[in-house]
């Protein structure tokens, strides 16, 4: 905190106010979704320029003050481990985590360095530090996971009290979980959810950097937030009047594609459609007809030097009265001709496109 010898200044007032507004905000946030895009990039010591990775897209819940992840349109946005749905570096607690603990901490201390320009527009820079002591931030890798104080800066618009940007450094990243850096930036907006209007991020960086001087990369933005009533919005049961499929310990059926994909839009993640193009049977009797739906999401999707890499994660398939799920199996769909199709500039797959899904039940070991 200031000094009680600045109590009395202009920027020892704001500070004030923008810690009670950010409060305030907080306070009054309703339960709510935002898609999430996570842009992921490797930026090796002797590189010129970064490698991209991949691009994951995720839909992200604010509930009763803490975040739930989940797949664009699916049934569930329960998980409370975004690392469980996108592994490599990934990051949470943007909504809430570093605003809480940066200005609602009794134990956070700050300092005003000054007027400033912020992308052109007149502003005002505080320094801030929150303490290991405090509990606030934890790192987590491959190799384990660490409690560490942060510092940064954040930024206010002149006449204004709701902070616009905030940086986040990292104290004291021990080696043993293999980082040696962890920063982070922030920038927030005004959203409308419901009818009113609130301050969240709109798009942020994290970089992780590791012991060997790698820098991971990620750029975060969010779109198409709304409101939400209920626990109904976040799970449901398939209706039921559908009745539960029994498919073959193992199967091959072809399908054509129903969800265009193009790979200057599409992310991991994005939801997928197929249709089957013959029936499946087990014994002789059919148990999902020709034509069923078979739902899922792209599991990764990136240019690797010439070639790109591409692979769905099926989890279903419906058809009308029947219903399988087969997240539980071990599932491979395959692209027809895609050692031709997948050295190309720009990847197109366009509705039709013919794709063969072999599945069987995993083996107890």
């Amino acid at each position: 905190m200031l000094s009680q010898a600045q109590s009395d200044d202009p920027e020892t007032a704001l500070l004030g106010k923008v810690r009670a507004r950010v409060a305030e905000n907080l306070t009054r946030l309703p339960n709510f979704t935002c898609t999430e895009t996570i842009q992921r990039s490797m930026w090796f010591k002797h590189e010129a320029t970064p490698q991209m990775v991949d691009t994951v897209r995720l839909e992200v819940a604010y509930v009763q003050h803490k975040e739930l992840y989940g797949w664009p349109g699916a049934a569930r946005i329960d998980q409370t481990d975004i690392s469980k749905l996108a592994g490599g570096s990934v990051g949470n607690g943007y909504f809430a985590l570093f605003l809480n603990n940066i200005f609602r901490v009794q134990t956070t201390t700050f300092h005003f360095v000054g007027r400033t320009k912020l992308d052109g527009n007149d502003a005002l820079q505080y320094d801030y530090n929150v303490p290991k002591s405090a509990g606030a931030y934890r790192l987590r890798s491959a190799k384990g996971d660490a409690l560490v104080g942060y510092h940064g800066s954040f930024w206010v618009l002149d006449g204004t009290v709701d902070p616009v940007r905030i940086n986040v450094v990292a104290d004291e990243v021990p080696s043993d979980i293999g980082f040696s850096a962890a920063t982070s930036q922030l920038n927030y907006g005004a959203v409308a959810i419901g009818d009113n209007t609130y301050m969240l991020p709109q798009n942020a960086q994290f970089i992780f950097t590791d012991t060997e001087g790698t820098e991971n990369q990620s750029r975060l933005s969010f779109q198409s937030c709304h409101q939400f009533v209920g626990e109904s919005m976040i799970k449901f049961a398939p209706p039921p009047t559908e009745s539960t499929v029994t498919l073959p310990a193992t199967f091959t059926v072809e399908m054509n594609l129903v969800t265009p994909i193009d790979s200057s839009a599409a992310a991991g993640g994005d939801p997928v459609l197929a249709n089957t193009r013959e029936k499946i049977e087990l014994n002789g009797k059919t148990v999902a007809p020709k034509g069923a739906k078979v739902a899922g999401r792209i599991g990764h999707i990136t240019k690797n030097g010439p070639v790109y890499v591409l692979d769905f994660v099926f989890t279903s398939i419906d058809f009308e009265g029947g219903h399988a799920d087969i997240t539980e199996r071990e599932n491979q769909a395959l692209v027809d001709n895609w050692t031709s199709i997948q050295r190309t500039s720009h990847l197109v797959l366009k509705p039709g496109t013919r794709l063969t899904l072999r599945s069987q039940v995993k083996s107890a070991n």
